[in-house]
């Protein structure tokens, strides 16, 4: 199953497979236990496979960075179980509030602005984080069970394949990886697609979305769902545009 290697020989990481998602409340246990002392653990999401640890623990986010082989000043993806919890992390305004309410969760990863008490680590000393709520149980069940959110970057090396099989993920990273979370291959063949909301220049003026990357939720079925929600449009520019611009 995973290319040739000898997991019985040439492995000791700890690889767990979920047979039923619905019965995996072990595997999660599990995956909590690992990263709320300091591990690391690839676990499977509606998108790829993710590389998480406890964000708020700085030498894990160092061992993390250093497995990555990813620019700390880049920083990290940040998942929640719910928008509850990214409360701690963001003050979300109106628009962003809306979004959420109707694509998460999901494959919607969000640029927002961390608030003041969010630590320079997990910020990597930028003013901005990105958050999501993924669309799968595990990543969203290891949240609440350590009260707060894990890492959710790719499970691959920085460069490398996106793992969207485990095999992809173990070829990759092999031992430097403390728990594996085998949930066969993901139903996605993209990462989660990329927002923000532009800053408006004048209190109540519509606001633009700004678009980073567009993944595994088309950025047309995002513009489709927002025009028929009339919250949304109260406080929409209707303009989808380039983060750069």
């Amino acid at each position: 199953m995973f290319a040739g290697m000898d997991l019985g020989t040439s492995l000791s990481a700890e690889i767990m497979r979920v047979e039923d998602m619905e019965k995996c409340d072990n595997v999660i246990d599990r995956a909590a236990e690992v990263i709320t002392a300091g591990g690391i653990v690839a676990y499977p999401t509606d998108t790829s496979y993710g590389l998480g640890c406890d964000p708020r623990n700085r030498d894990a986010l160092e061992r993390l960075i250093a497995v990555k082989r990813r620019d700390r000043r880049l920083g990290f993806p940040l998942l929640f179980a719910d928008e509850a919890q990214c409360e701690l992390y963001h003050d979300f305004q109106s628009l962003e509030r809306i979004i959420v309410r109707i694509f998460w969760p999901g494959a919607l990863t969000i640029i927002v602005e961390a608030r003041p008490d969010v630590p320079a680590h997990i910020t990597a000393g930028r003013s901005t984080i990105a958050i999501r709520v993924p669309n799968h149980i595990i990543p969203r069940g290891i949240a609440r069970k350590i009260s707060g959110p894990i890492i959710g970057t790719s499970a691959n090396r920085s460069g490398g394949p996106n793992p969207f099989e485990l095999s992809v993920a173990l070829e990759q990273l092999g031992d430097e990886v403390d728990l594996y979370i085998d949930g066969g291959a993901s139903s996605a063949q993209d990462n989660s697609t990329i927002i923000g909301v532009e800053a408006a220049e004048a209190e109540g003026e519509p606001r633009n979305i700004k678009i980073y990357r567009e993944g595994a939720l088309p950025i047309s079925q995002i513009e489709a769902s927002l025009k028929v929600d009339t919250d949304a449009l109260r406080l929409w520019s209707t303009r989808i545009i380039d983060a750069d611009m």
